[in-house]
């Protein structure tokens, strides 16, 4: 059971980190020209995600 929580973690790290890249990227895109309606909601859809983990996190920091 360790062992699986530990891949869920590097998981999940992995796919902040990879959205971060990606948003970044859509980012440096924007600058050059306009975004498709598909990269538009990829980065609108990101960028609720990290505030729902920001959220989370402050609710377990507190609560527990």
């Amino acid at each position: 059971m360790v062992f699986v929580e530990i891949l869920r973690a590097i998981a999940s790290v992995l796919l902040i980190f990879s959205a971060a890249f990606y948003l970044r990227h859509l980012e440096k895109t924007k600058k050059q020209r306009k975004l498709s309606t598909f990269e538009f909601t990829i980065s609108i859809i990101i960028q609720i995600a990290y505030g729902l983990l920001a959220i989370s996190l402050l609710i377990s920091v507190f609560i527990n």
